[in-house]
């Protein structure tokens, strides 16, 4: 183990640790991921997290900012996690990695977040993190809530979508993304573009294509990057009038939650509207 390692481990050693509620249930809680942050926010009370990371607070990305301000900011530096003195960390595969591994060489219990590629690993994900914080109830609770809102139409008429990221990037097959359109009802354009999950689209392979509804993201609005003013391009442009563009936050899909069931419901209720347009 590096020596650097080894201080931090006798450092946190030497303290006297915490014990967990009498129910068993961690009770000095800290995530280093948003994703992390917002299933321990929405799964416990706030007074079992110590910290959460410096993207919980972020509205554009986290839909819990507001319930995350507040609580102590950490950048999943293994420093900052040893002093903290947690009896969990939620994190995942990238972020945090130090900490992680520090965490497990000295006995504490370490919970990776799993990525969701699919509804069903959404719901997944949701339970295995419910019960390692000791709350399967609310697991399910979330879980539900999630599920009310997705009631899986079966359209009569096909409407074709393509969700077009800042830099073009799509989302195909075996993805969360494309689990979510089919679930709202919509025909996914992606695959037929690309083979792969996860593909940057030329704007004008979206153009010759022609989709009738385009899923921007709306999170940064007047601040967006440059990465995003491919959506401002005059080809993109072009689909107006035959394309309906249609913005949502990507927070709503980023990470695994119950806030995925709001995704598939405000897209259901889009494909409806075009569907009984075009039936006009």
């Amino acid at each position: 183990m590096p020596l650097r390692f080894c201080i931090l481990a006798a450092a946190v050693l030497a303290f006297t640790a915490p014990g967990v509620s009498a129910e068993g249930k961690p009770t000095r809680i800290v995530s280093t991921n948003v994703c992390a942050d917002q299933l321990a926010l929405a799964l416990v009370d706030r007074t079992r997290i110590l910290s959460v990371s410096r993207m919980a607070t972020e509205p554009e990305i986290s839909n819990l900012a507001a319930q995350a301000r507040g609580i102590r900011i950490n950048n999943a530096r293994a420093e900052e996690i040893v002093e903290l003195k947690p009896d969990l960390i939620l994190g995942d595969i990238y972020t945090g990695k130090g900490a992680n591994r520090l965490a497990s060489t000295i006995g504490v219990p370490v919970h990776i977040v799993g990525i969701a590629s699919s509804l069903d690993d959404v719901r997944k994900v949701i339970r295995d993190t419910a019960t390692i914080l000791g709350e399967p109830e609310r697991g399910e609770q979330l879980v539900a809530q999630m599920d009310a809102r997705i009631t899986n139409p079966q359209p009569r008429t096909i409407i074709t979508a393509l969700v077009y990221e800042p830099n073009g990037l799509t989302s195909g097959a075996g993805t969360l993304t494309n689990d979510i359109l089919a679930a709202a009802g919509l025909m996914n354009l992606a695959p037929k573009l690309t083979g792969q999950a996860y593909a940057t689209v030329a704007l004008e392979t979206v153009v010759a294509a022609a989709p009738q509804l385009v899923v921007l993201d709306d999170s940064y609005g007047a601040t967006a990057s440059r990465a995003q003013s491919i959506l401002r391009h005059p080809a993109f442009r072009a689909l107006e009038g035959k394309t309906t563009l249609y913005k949502i936050p990507s927070r709503l899909w980023l990470c695994p939650g119950p806030w995925v069931g709001e995704a598939v419901e405000r897209l259901a209720q889009e494909r409806a509207r075009l569907s009984s347009r075009a039936s006009q």
